[in-house]
């Protein structure tokens, strides 16, 4: 870029002459021969220069073409603020003029009529009685489409392409707020969809949400608002039909769910329950309408499968069993009944594995082996999750400094945070005294948190990481590309890694826009000096394209589910020896 710097001191109050100028054309002519952005020179309004790339990037045959226009005839009639383009590229100018120079951004067209998004820098140059302006145009449109996917993706779901859960909320509070007379929530939970994913893999559930998501789409039609609630769960908002007539959609779309999904020459059975709730007098908010959809889904899956739902008083059974999850937790806390499994991170390249990341388990005594989705809500939302956060990093600590005392070549072990860690504000005591007393260096711990809390704590979470970086210890952002908007932000914090989410890596192969906004999300990663992680690696092609388009690690079952330590430290000593005798 150019600045008004750009010239010499001497310029500044020596204007050129009309044979100056034409010097002047010369030396930028010199100057930037070998640019990759767009260059123009402005006078009296009209270009009277350009450079091969404005022409080529423009769409023109020759810069002929090009001279003696204006800027607003290589523009649309209007900007996206819906100013007129001549009325704007004047605002434009005259800013230029008056401070010597101006950065903004442009929306330019192309000869063939195609916008083209511009970072646009004007430098103002005394000529004669009046200014000419120099105009530096960077084509920034790859990283505008990425940013406003991220940006969509606050209230679209990435897998299935529907409002998500803070459309739903927000959608729900809109009718609140006109006071809709028949406001009813139909929510649709999967049954069993945790053994889908286990017995066929992450990529298989994902596929068959996707076609769920398909089939409700056509049931709902116009007639309601669909969006995936949560994971397995979708919500249809309904404002005309009264509950009744409710009731008896839902049971005709149960039977329509209730069918065989065939992914990729699998059969995969699925059925599900169905909650209703109603506005009523009892209960006029948006959070207690949809806490009643909830428990009568829940109770619904409790009843048994293919049942439909409406809340009702008994509900307050299911408040028991909840109260009753609380009171384990605590015991499980105080008997240490939580322990870890380790998902190897493995580096693209080579094939080693640089380092693993903990994922808690809840070993219940009655129930069995829990994963988070049957208690971390419920840990969250009671603040528990401080206490169960502290034994992980407890355990990941101490993990970590037995497998450096038997040699194993890693990096570091990573530990997803809490929001409620970081806003007890005692976070980096807590993990700066774990790494002491295990005695492990603070480079070989790596935290994880996710886009949501940056967003959500701002200041509150950006203090705690850089003094956590200060100290060694690593941060990587986790899911990146579900929450988060822009990467301008993340220029402000300490971010070592950022982790695609698995959502981005899951359709590589079937879809060339989502392989470009990876390949898009890698580079801009790493023109900002972070590393790479992509989560949910399932098949080979995969691999081979991140590690073709130089990502540097990633996880997923293609190598290995998350196993206890033992196993952990087996895969890796196996995956150096080979390693080694390959060399």
């Amino acid at each position: 870029m150019i600045s008004d710097r750009s010239a010499p001191e001497s310029a500044d109050t020596s204007p050129l002459t009309e044979q100056g100028l034409l010097a002047y054309l010369d030396v930028i002519r010199q100057l930037f021969a070998a640019t990759s952005d767009m260059m123009w020179v402005v006078h009296q309004g009209r270009f009277i220069w350009c450079n091969s790339v404005a022409v080529r990037q423009l769409g023109f045959d020759d810069a002929s073409e090009l001279l003696g226009l204006s800027p607003a005839e290589i523009s649309p009639a209007f900007q996206p603020n819906h100013t007129s383009s001549e009325d704007l590229a004047q605002s434009m100018i005259d800013s230029a003029i008056k401070y010597g120079y101006h950065r903004f951004e442009w929306v330019h067209q192309t000869r063939s009529g195609e916008p083209l998004m511009c970072e646009i820098t004007l430098n103002a140059v005394p000529v004669g009685s009046g200014i000419a302006l120099l105009a530096i145009g960077r084509d920034i449109s790859l990283i505008k489409e990425v940013e406003n996917k991220l940006r969509a993706s606050e209230f679209t779901d990435t897998l299935t392409g529907l409002p998500n859960r803070a459309a739903l909320v927000q959608h729900i509070g809109q009718q609140l707020a006109i006071h809709t007379p028949q406001l009813s929530l139909v929510c649709i939970g999967v049954n069993n969809f945790k053994r889908v994913n286990e017995e066929f893999g992450f990529r298989i559930g994902d596929k068959v949400l996707k076609a769920l998501a398909s089939t409700l789409t056509r049931a709902v039609g116009d007639n309601g608002y669909l969006g995936r609630f949560d994971g397995d769960t979708f919500l249809v908002v309904l404002t005309e039909d009264e509950p009744r007539r409710c009731r008896a959609w839902a049971e005709q779309v149960l039977g329509q769910l209730d069918t065989v999904v065939e992914v990729d020459g699998v059969e995969v059975r699925t059925q599900s329950s169905i909650g209703i709730s109603h506005l009523c007098s009892e209960v006029c908010t948006t959070k207690g309408i949809l806490h009643r959809a909830e428990m009568a889904m829940f109770q619904s899956k409790r009843l048994g499968t293919q049942q439909v739902h409406s809340y009702s008083e008994s509900l307050a059974d299911e408040m028991a069993q909840e109260k009753q999850l609380l009171k384990e937790m605590r015991r499980a806390i105080d008997k240490q009944e939580f322990f870890l499994l380790f998902q190897p991170v493995f580096h693209l390249g080579s094939g080693m594995v640089t380092g693993a990341e903990a994922l808690i388990r809840w070993r219940h005594p009655d129930r069995g082996v829990l994963t988070p989705d049957a208690f971390i809500l419920q840990a969250e939302t009671s603040g528990l999750i401080v206490e169960i956060g502290q034994q992980v990093i407890e355990m990941a600590c101490q993990q970590m400094a037995l497998w450096l005392e038997h040699g194993l070549p890693l990096q570091q072990v990573s530990i997803n945070i809490s929001v409620k860690q970081i806003e007890t504000g005692e976070l980096v005591e807590s993990l700066l005294a774990a790494l002491n007393r295990n005695g492990i260096p603070p480079e070989c711990l790596e935290i994880e948190v996710t886009e949501t809390m940056l967003l959500q704590q701002g200041k509150t979470i950006a203090s705690q990481l850089w003094r956590l970086r200060q100290a060694g210890v690593a941060i990587a952002i986790d899911d990146f590309g579900t929450g988060y908007s822009s990467f301008g932000r993340l220029k402000t914090l300490p971010v070592d890694r950022v982790k695609i989410d698995r959502s981005f890596i899951c359709e590589l192969e079937t879809d060339q826009r989502n392989g470009a906004i990876v390949q898009s999300i890698i580079a801009l990663a790493h023109n900002l000096e972070m590393v790479v992680t992509a989560e949910g690696i399932e098949t080979d092609f995969q691999y081979e394209f991140l590690r073709s388009h130089q990502c540097e690690s990633g996880q997923g079952y293609l190598v290995s589910p998350p196993v206890a330590a033992v196993r952990f430290e087996h895969l890796v000593r196996q995956r150096w020896q080979a390693l080694q005798s390959r060399n």
